[in-house]
């Protein structure tokens, strides 16, 4: 894959062009490498420069590559490794499904960006399910595989019904789109009244991400859009959703799986754990770990207004 060709945009919220520096990558965007928009990536430099909105407050990427080429990336995409950890991306998908069914017990189920298939897989024991997902290959294992129905690569290209979906999910997506606004307007036009969307995403503003500074995990080339509560309570409600629920999101994975997200910090403080981990031979023992730093919510889709 060749380097992208890069391109300055506005905030992704307000439409803003002012703006300023927030942190800078010694290297350009992506550096063109495929393996950038894998799931499982543990490259987390090379993410460009991230600005801050003046008017709003959002931090984003630019410049970045283009919408197309962005989709072009996704669409390519082969994570293999994502694979390997189906059965904690499933029992995550159980943790994201017991905070759905307290506000949607039941009805019909859209999840954008599903990849290999493994949420809409737990959630259609309750829920009419459907997804879209731009990579080819997660596509083509949800559909053969799992038997899901998958109808499109995106959202736009679905044109689903208005007011289709009692619930539409959104995990680990909304960081990786070019125009969330966008997006989020057609969510909020195929979502019934009264409905609601679950997001998860990264929180910028965290405890973590603020100590950590350049070195935080979140930033990482394929994340062009960084929330805090604050910006996506607001880009809920520019699209017609009030937030009824906001709170860390924490998740399960094999130790083996943790102890490679920590490859990129330094190695006198990540090497005592993974001993200690290999001493105790539970590399694929599976453990639930909320870092603070990502932040789950649910919106209720509001009555158009009269």
């Amino acid at each position: 894959m060749t380097a992208p060709n890069l391109e300055t945009v506005p905030c992704g919220l307000c439409r803003s062009q002012r703006s300023r520096v927030r942190f800078e990558s010694p290297n350009v965007w992506s550096e063109g490498s495929a393996d950038h928009f894998a799931a499982t990536t543990d490259v987390f430099g090379a993410y460009g420069t991230v600005r801050e909105c003046l008017d709003c407050g959002l931090l984003y990427t630019s410049p970045r590559p283009s919408a197309e080429a962005l989709l072009a990336g996704y669409e390519g995409n082969d994570d293999p490794d994502y694979e390997s950890e189906r059965d904690s991306r499933s029992m995550n998908a159980h943790l994201g499904l017991s905070t759905i069914r307290r506000h949607a017990p039941g009805g019909r189920l859209l999840e954008v960006g599903c990849a290999n298939g493994f949420f809409l897989n737990a959630a259609r024991m309750s829920y009419e399910t459907v997804g879209v997902e731009p990579s080819r290959r997660a596509r083509a294992y949800a559909r053969e595989k799992l038997r899901l129905d998958i109808p499109a690569a995106t959202l736009k290209e679905a044109n689903f019904p208005g007011a289709s979906f009692d619930v539409v999910v959104l995990v680990d997506v909304i960081e990786h789109l070019a125009d969330p606004l966008d997006l989020l307007k057609e969510v909020s036009r195929v979502t019934k009244t009264g409905g609601i969307v679950y997001l998860v995403t990264p929180n910028i503003e965290s405890l973590s991400a603020r100590l950590l500074g350049s070195r935080w995990w979140g930033l990482r080339p394929a994340h062009v859009q960084y929330f805090s509560p604050k910006t996506l309570s607001a880009l809920l409600q520019k699209t017609g959703f009030e937030v009824v629920e906001s709170r860390s999101y924490g998740r399960i994975f094999s130790w083996g799986y943790w102890l490679t997200r920590l490859e990129n910090y330094p190695r006198l403080l990540t090497a005592p754990i993974e001993t200690a981990v290999n001493l105790m031979g539970i590399r694929n023992k599976f453990l639930y770990l909320d870092t603070r730093d990502s932040i789950q919510v649910v919106a209720k889709r509001l009555p158009e207004p009269s």
